[in-house]
């Protein structure tokens, strides 16, 4: 099949000297924009991966994976590419070609077999023929995630649906079209690998590590050694032209791309990583080994080049973002093909289409040296490094060697810092090529100390107390004594977070300002059963799901899915999280097939008049068109029995939000109240319909409610809280009566709401718990 299209249907844009993120001098590297082709607008697709191909005269090509089939592309004018055959396919997000000879071999997960292209035909004609490959004699599969051929005609599918989805090895040297099975190595899953010199280098992206293996008896291969990559989430890998050395892309967000020395694969050591764009949450996806150089498809942020001359050094000197957008999302560039006899870069990003760029592989410049301590010249690891004008960090290994550098030639400022001691910047000049090294004392901070006082309501010590002490360049933890008392050597005189709790107390949170006279800061804790999760208190989690147990940590954004923080209003980051792996996939760590129950330590409710539960929860279930049989239910027990007292159904795939519920526990419920009652979090996903399932769940208080009656209705919200001076009520309606009322029962104040935001002072009141009543709704606030 040969298919022209009219220049309408192909953006094509001249060679234009573009720059993507900054202007290049004389002698930089340069990745400079050539021409593009929108595949929305020419097949309704978006790309996949990309690889190249050459025939008998030199000619260029692309073979080009979309959602809908495979593309090829002459490329020899990459001015003016032209698509030359398409073969249409089954809708697939994945489609991942490699070319070996003549034929190129085109993966699928969908479940219709490799596509085997010849490409022979090329250029007298591009009427080409194609087959279908589902493995052959004792291994058969329907799909495959990618693979690879080596130097000597061996192919290797990874990720098939056949065992483990690990390699499985066939030779094509005899019926290209028709390979020869001789061999399998099925140990884990292998997303993607790559052969040369009977070693195979494998990524094993759901286990988190990359695996060498011994291939050069193709029916025995042997493990060599295995190593977990920086994120532990491995999606590619490609060994240095000498085979010293592995590069490694983990495809996370903030994720890195990775160097490790694997000279004795028994003991492989990582040399260094590094990002663009830091902390933008960008994913890393393939990269690969152009001489010095490392080209990747960086999502995103489109496609970059590092110098890595010094594997344990590597610094981004290239880029161009062919994606408009900056979002922590599996968006932009897919795949980057950079082995071109022209040296022309190929690149296929899923919504923008095919790119050609022309590279220009230039040095860095480098930065090296040794960071000691200036009291007795003791080398010092993990120093932040900074160039002033970068947005890279650099640290200190565990002789105090750094490295670094930039892609422009030039005199920077070099920020040297390390917690403990003062920070020093010295400008350094750097120059393309070459080597400069500055060596760096510290000089240490001399400490001071201070007491956090823990008591009760009545001024009684509180024992094991837990403190969390923070300052933005540390953090201190610790747990009072016998007389409530623990000491902390700090370093630095300025404002920090102290939150200190303990199960049975109401968690305290203030940002004091501690210097070298502060001594001892008291603290009150008020009686009373309260998480916010900043302390683990001794929550148990139990269950049978397969995966997305319950757990405490800061949320972890998924997209559309579960929110990226804990509730606004309580102490500190946490809370508890059905699954909370780093991953924008909703579908990777949400719960499966299976039921995840997250339990109270014990609670003595027989000190409460009428005890009360008051929570935030969230939850997320895409539970289709089926019968929806995945909940998250709440459940109190006593000991001896359990009652679930509110269960929720949530809408059709409603991103989540958290949601304050109240519940007076003798109103909703008829079990006993004891001395030894639980509080349980139940989230199910169950077959026959799996769904993609997330909860999350924060701000746990007992509350006592003395007969006032208490609504859900979000009708009003009061903040701060707690509160120091005076309170804001906000959403209640303007001449609304509102009372605050004492721990006991007591109405102390009353007035009428004047406005949107009702100011109410506080100040003369006494710490601890308070009630407002407005129109027979009730908020808690608390009095610091």
């Amino acid at each position: 099949m040969y298919n022209t299209y009219s220049m309408s249907s192909i953006k094509i844009i001249t060679f234009t000297f573009f720059f993507c993120l900054f202007q290049f001098g004389y002698g930089q590297a340069q990745l400079d924009f050539v021409s593009n082709i929108d595949y929305q607008e020419l097949h309704d697709a978006e790309l996949n991966d990309v690889w190249g191909y050459v025939d008998e005269v030199g000619n260029e090509y692309a073979v080009i994976g979309t959602t809908k089939g495979t593309s090829i592309v002459d490329v020899t004018d990459p001015v003016n590419p032209q698509e030359i055959f398409w073969l249409d396919g089954a809708q697939s997000i994945w489609r991942d070609p490699k070319v070996f000879g003549d034929y190129a071999y085109v993966t699928t997960e969908e479940e219709v077999g490799m596509t085997i292209i010849d490409l022979s035909p090329l250029p007298a004609s591009a009427s080409l023929s194609s087959t279908v490959f589902m493995g052959e004699g004792s291994i058969t599969w329907e799909s495959a995630h990618n693979c690879f051929i080596d130097e000597s005609g061996f192919l290797y599918v990874f990720g098939a649906n056949y065992g483990e989805g690990g390699a499985i090895i066939y030779d094509v040297n005899t019926t290209p079209m028709m390979p020869e099975e001789v061999g399998i190595f099925d140990t884990w899953y292998v997303h993607d690998g790559y052969a040369r010199n009977d070693t195979l280098y494998l990524a094993h992206v759901n286990d988190g590590f990359l695996s060498i293996v011994d291939v050069s008896d193709k029916s025995n291969p042997i493990l060599l050694g295995t190593q977990i990559t920086s994120n532990s989430f491995t999606h590619n890998i490609w060994p240095s032209d000498d085979g010293q050395v592995v590069y490694t892309t983990d495809e996370l967000p903030n994720s890195f791309v990775t160097s490790y020395d694997i000279t004795d694969p028994t003991n492989i050591v990582e040399l260094d990583r590094v990002q663009s764009s830091p902390g933008a949450d960008v994913i890393p996806h393939n990269t690969f080994v152009v001489n010095d150089y490392l080209v990747t498809s960086y999502y995103v942020d489109g496609i970059t080049i590092h110098d890595a001359t010094y594997p344990y050094n590597l610094i981004e000197v290239a880029a161009y973002d062919t994606y408009p957008g900056q979002t922590p999302t599996y968006d932009g560039c897919w795949g980057v093909y950079p082995y071109l006899p022209s040296g022309n870069i190929l690149g296929a990003d899923m919504t923008e289409g095919f790119f050609v760029l022309s590279p220009n592989y230039e040095k860095a410049a480098y930065l090296e040296g040794v960071v000691t301590d200036f009291s007795n010249a003791s080398s010092l690891n993990n120093v932040s490094i900074e160039i002033v004008s970068s947005d890279q960090y650099e640290n200190t290994n565990t002789i105090g060697f750094y490295a670094s550098g930039m892609a422009v030639a030039g005199t920077y400022d070099v920020k040297y810092s390390k917690v403990g001691y003062f920070p020093q910047t010295v400008s350094v000049s750097l120059v393309q090529g070459i080597v400069t090294t500055q060596d760096i004392q510290l000089v240490p901070i001399e400490q001071f100390n201070v007491t956090i006082n823990v008591m009760d309501g009545g001024g009684n010590p509180i024992t094991d107390a837990q403190i969390s002490l923070n300052h933005p360049l540390i953090s201190y933890n610790g747990i009072t004594n016998g007389i409530g008392e623990e000491n902390f050597s700090l370093f630095y005189q300025e404002s920090y977070e102290l939150i200190v709790g303990k199960w049975g107390y109401y968690t305290e949170c203030i940002n004091p300002v501690i210097n070298i006279s502060t001594g001892v800061i008291n603290i009150t804790l008020i009686n009373g059963y309260y998480d916010d999760f900043s302390f683990d208190f001794g929550w148990t989690v139990t269950g049978n799901a397969e995966t997305g147990e319950w757990e405490r940590g800061i949320p972890n954004p998924t997209t559309n899915t579960v929110m990226g923080s804990d509730v606004f209003g309580d102490c500190g980051s946490m809370a508890y999280v059905t699954g909370n792996k780093i991953n924008v996939d909703p579908d990777y760590d949400d719960v499966d097939n299976g039921i995840t129950i997250l339990t109270s330590p014990q609670m003595d409710l027989t000190q409460y008049a009428n005890p009360a539960f008051r929570f935030s929860y969230a939850f997320f279930c895409n539970h289709g068109p089926e019968l929806i049989d995945d909940t998250l239910s709440f459940m109190i027990g006593n000991g001896s029995e359990f009652e679930i007292f509110h269960q929720v159904l949530p809408p059709q795939g409603d991103p989540m939000v958290f949601e304050e519920h109240f519940v007076i526990i003798a109103q909703q419920t008829s079990i006993t109240i004891t001395n030894s009652m639980t509080f349980k979090v139940f989230v199910s996903d169950l077959e026959p319909h799996v769904n993609i399932t997330e909860a999350a769940f924060d701000f746990f208080r007992v509350e006592d409610v003395w007969g006032v009656e208490e609504t859900n209705a979000n009708t009003f919200s009061i903040y701060p809280n707690p509160v120091t001076e005076c309170a804001i009520v906000n959403g209640a309606r303007v001449g609304s009566n509102y009372k605050v009322i004492s721990a006991n029962g007591i109405v102390l104040m009353n007035g009428v709401i004047d406005g949107d935001n009702h100011t109410i002072d506080m100040n003369d009141m006494s710490k601890g718990f308070y009630f407002v009543l407005i129109d027979g709704a009730q908020k808690k606030i608390i009095k610091q």
